[in-house]
Formats: structure tokens, sequence, C-alpha cells
């Protein structure tokens, strides 16, 4: 086997890949990909180079020949990782003035892509205090102790905004100043907000409540003496007594499981923990509530996920032009929730609350 001083990451990857093969005949070009991390077409051509000339070299090339040699490469991923080196262009000042190598922010971008690294913004998540922790860990660690399919028989609610217009950055596109995209986008988009819920055996129809476009509650807040402008407690109770305990009901009676012990798991919305409203889930969801959910911890729910889900479907679609053909797509899309996508995040809250343990009640993301 060939053995080199100075290698690339792509030579290393060639010399993997046949010492492999020598070691372990039997194996496929695919299995040593997966071994190795390289889809079977690079293993495949290597070794047949290798059986062929016994190299594993590059062929002499006509271009211009690359600038970076190995130890520019591991310069240039080492100053990527420094905070004061946030851009290609001051990775590549920063290699100059190391090493004298003179290389444009292109090149260091083509090598950082290369390597499989991206240029991403840092991810925001929730600032939790301490006592959020604990509470985070008290609650998977009782989520633990009961028993094995106790997920299984829970259906989690939540509410989420779905707007007519995304509000979000445009996706960006390879085009000319004079071809780039012109996105007309409304100061305040029309919203709908919606309830549903979900359990390891399907979902429940889609709620509109006060919050979505030109729906008025029919509840009147004593103080102002006008109508609630969000959720009041009295609606949300209307909800559980119209929707989510009905249809909660009849989901876990058609599945054949739990339908006499099935419980109910929400997060803490004011609307949602009133006393009038938790004694009203104990006494009519036949497993009661579930657990207090800790505040502050999106991350534990999957109903997040499943939102987040629904979201990428809905804009997919053609664009509504009105508030009720959102409605229409928004049911259509969660008539298509695949039964395995509910299994999966069911199965997978046990793994959730063993990993908020593991980090002592830091954020675990989704």
């Amino acid at each position: 086997m060939v053995k080199q001083q100075h290698i690339t990451h792509a030579q290393e990857l060639r010399l993997q890949a046949v010492h492999c093969k020598q070691h372990n005949q039997s194996w496929s070009a695919s299995k040593i990909g997966k071994h190795i991390g390289c889809n079977r077409m690079f293993v495949s051509r290597w070794l047949t180079r290798h059986q062929q000339t016994g190299d594993i070299n590059d062929k002499p090339r006509s271009g211009r020949p690359q600038i970076a040699d190995a130890a520019a490469e591991n310069y240039i991923l080492m100053a990527a990782q420094l905070p004061e080196c946030t851009s290609a262009a001051d990775i590549a000042a920063k290699t100059q003035q190391a090493l004298g190598l003179k290389l444009s922010g292109s090149t260091v971008t083509r090598l950082l892509k290369r390597k499989g690294l991206q240029h991403l913004t840092a991810k925001v998540v929730p600032m939790l205090t301490v006592k959020q922790k604990l509470a985070r860990v008290k609650f998977a660690k009782a989520a633990l102790r009961r028993e094995r399919c106790s997920w299984r028989r829970v259906m989690i609610t939540d509410s989420k905004y779905f707007r007519l217009h995304a509000m979000g950055k445009p996706a960006g596109r390879w085009c000319t100043p004079a071809t780039r995209e012109v996105v007309a986008r409304p100061k305040h988009s029309v919203a709908a907000h919606v309830y549903m819920g979900v359990a390891f055996h399907g979902a429940t129809s889609l709620k509109f409540v006060t919050g979505t476009h030109k729906q008025v509650s029919k509840y009147t807040d004593p103080k102002s003496k006008r109508p609630y402008r969000g959720l009041a407690q009295q609606e949300y109770t209307d909800v559980l007594h119209d929707h989510f305990i009905p249809e909660g009901n009849k989901l876990f009676k058609n599945a054949g499981q739990w339908a006499d012990k099935w419980q109910m798991q929400q997060d803490n919305a004011p609307a949602h923990k009133t006393p009038i409203n938790m004694a009203y889930i104990a006494a009519n969801v036949p497993g009661g509530h579930f657990l207090a959910w800790p505040p502050n911890s999106p991350d534990l729910s999957p109903i997040e996920n499943l939102w987040s889900w629904m979201d990428i479907k809905l804009h997919k679609l053609d664009k509504c032009k009105n508030i009720e053909e959102l409605k229409e797509r928004l049911e259509q899309v969660r008539q298509s929730i695949p039964p395995t996508l509910l299994h999966n995040m069911f199965d997978g809250m046990k793994a959730r609350m063993e990993r908020v343990i593991e980090l002592n009640g830091d954020y675990i993301g989704k």
C-alpha cells in the first residue's frame, strides 16, 4: 500500500478503501463505502485503479495546480473554528498571515464545502433558568417511571399560528441582478390560529379559534368590556368539551386500545391551566391529565416536529388566496400525516426523556 507523508482527505479515504479490501476480501464496494463514509462509486473507482496500477494518486492534470496543500487545508479547517473568522475572507486573511499563502474567499469556500462544512448562523434556543432545568429533569424522571407504553395512551394537544404569507427569509436562488426574484409581502400577514391533538394512533381534526383572521371571540373581557383578543379560558373549555375530549374518545376507541385509560397532555398556556379547565380534564378525560408540563420546554414535545412538518408541506402546495383556502389546505395537510411519523414521535419520547436527564435539564433540540 502506498504511504505518503502529506496526504489530502481524499487520498486518505482512498487508502482506507484499499486497506479495507485487503483485510476483508469478501466486502463489497457498498459495504466498504458505508464503513469509511463514502459512496459506492468512489470505492469502486479507486479499488479498480489500485488493482490496475498499484497507485491511488491523482493523475497529472492540465489545469492550474491546487494552491492549498494538506497542511494549508488543515490550517483553514482550524481557522474556520475561530470566533474571529466568521467569513471566507476572514479565513483567507488569517491563512495568508500565518502561512504566507494568498487565497481568495471563493477558494476557501470551495475547500470548506468539500469538507462537508456549511456557513450557518447560530441556532437560537430557549434560555433556561436553573429552576426550569430542574423542572425538566423532574418531568422526565416522572415520565420514565410510568409503565413502558404510557406515551402510547397519551394525546398531546397544542396550538399554532399558520400564516397566509410566509414571513421568513425567502429562499436563495442563483441568478443575475436583472433576474432576481421579487417577493411581495404584507406588513401583517393573515393567520389561522389552530388547535390539534395527536396520539400514537392518529390526530384529531383541526379546531380554529380566536386569533384566526376575522374570528372574534364570543366571550367578553370584564375589564375592557370587549371581546377577548386571544383564547380565553371559557373558549378553551369549549375546545375541550366540543373537540378534544369527544375526538380523543373516538380516536382511542377506534384504535381498540386505552379507550378507558387515555390521558391528555397540554402545555402551560394561561387558558389551559386554569383550575376550571384542569378540573374539567380530570372529570372528563378517562385517565385525566398526564403530567404537569415543564415551562419553556417546546423541545420536549413531539407535536412541535409535527407542526414544522405541516408548515413545510403547506408551503409546497399552491399559494392560498384567502383565509378559507388556508383552512382547507391545512386540513388537507393534516389528513396526509403518515401513521409512521406519529409512531416514531411517540415511541421516541423515551429517548427524549433520557436525553434531557443526561443533559441535566438543558435544551435537547427538536
